[in-house]
């Protein structure tokens, strides 16, 4: 048995591994080899030395993958996966190839890993029980499946928030009277939802310094950036921004996009996120969307206004962490 690189000529076999182990039984969409590619050799934080192949008599019998996003030793390593063939599985190859990844990770800074909550390589999966709907990637390791007991097995520890996947097929979306109802009252004290308008509307900045969210501005400024920005819908009091949710549009498998959504502290608890959200829903549905899905922690307020809207519970991720 010896551990080894994974050279390109060898990434056929292990898609076929992927496919045949884990595609198969689970959640994850399968991998063709321009995809294995394109989701992990073209990756920024791709490491040739954390993609290790094992061998058993020059038979490629797993793969592994991990990978960091910089090597502060306060920023966490992932494993990105370990996947063994069937006939070779609880023969301790895991283990094996696992404690190598981590060994990559250690001689690279890391004092501790975190499966697989935001990984900068994402893995994708189908959402059960739906026409092969997908979600763009995994918030974490789902609950009780293999890899999750595998990892159990190997000194990784459940930490911090469960991440629950929501879903609704938006095909026949329609705002709600009881939103129409909230809209009125709303707009009679000056608060509307609307499409953002560059020479209009002003205030991002300080909405997400009130919500604390780096991200969401960036997320903002980034779209803004492009030739075409994506439409974005925000709720105004006097043209000043007060709430966000956003960039608008549908992805080739027909999910609409879901960055977030905020409202300022200030206006919170006047019905106007539910009222937001629901508009995003049904402009996603005119945008010919035809599903949204997202996650989010278990004890976030928000996921009641996603609940509130329909959307259902289809999957829970734990967030699982090792030092080392």
């Amino acid at each position: 048995m010896n551990i080894v690189k994974l050279e390109k000529y060898m990434i056929e076999e292990v898609v076929n591994i992927w496919n045949t182990e884990v595609s198969a039984s689970g959640i994850y969409k399968p991998f063709t080899t321009k995809s294995f590619q394109e989701t992990f050799i073209n990756n920024n934080s791709y490491n040739k030395e954390g993609s290790l192949v094992i061998k058993l008599n020059n038979e490629i019998i797993g793969y592994g993958n991990a990978v960091f996003k910089d090597k502060n030793e306060t920023t966490p390593g992932f494993i990105t996966c370990v996947v063994i063939k069937k006939a070779y599985q609880r023969k301790g190859y895991g283990t094996i190839l696992l404690k190598e990844l981590e060994n990559f990770l250690k001689a690279n800074n890391k004092n501790y890993i975190r499966q697989l909550f935001l990984n900068p390589i994402s893995l994708e999966w189908i959402i059960p029980n739906t026409n092969n709907h997908d979600h763009p990637n995994a918030p974490a390791v789902e609950y009780n499946s293999a890899f999750y007991l595998f990892l159990l097995a190997n000194g990784y520890n459940v930490s911090g928030q469960q991440q629950d996947a929501f879903y609704l097929n938006i095909t026949n979306y329609e705002i709600p009277d009881k939103i129409k109802q909230i809209n009125n009252k709303n707009e009679s004290n000056g608060y509307y939802i609307t499409f953002y308008e560059k020479e209009k509307h002003h205030g991002f900045k300080e909405l997400f310094e009130a919500l604390n969210n780096p991200l969401w501005y960036e997320a903002v400024k980034n779209n803004l950036k492009l030739d075409k920005p994506h439409k974005m819908l925000v709720v105004v009091k006097n043209n000043k921004i007060l709430g966000w949710t956003g960039p608008l549009f549908t992805t080739n498998s027909k999910r609409g996009y879901f960055a977030g959504i905020g409202i300022h502290p200030n206006i919170q608890g006047l019905g106007i996120g539910s009222s937001l959200f629901s508009e995003l829903i049904y402009q996603s549905k005119i945008n010919g969307s035809e599903f949204m899905s997202l996650f989010t922690g278990s004890e976030n307020p928000a996921r009641n206004i996603y609940l509130k809207a329909g959307f259902k519970i289809v999957k829970s991720f734990a967030v699982l962490k090792k030092e080392i």
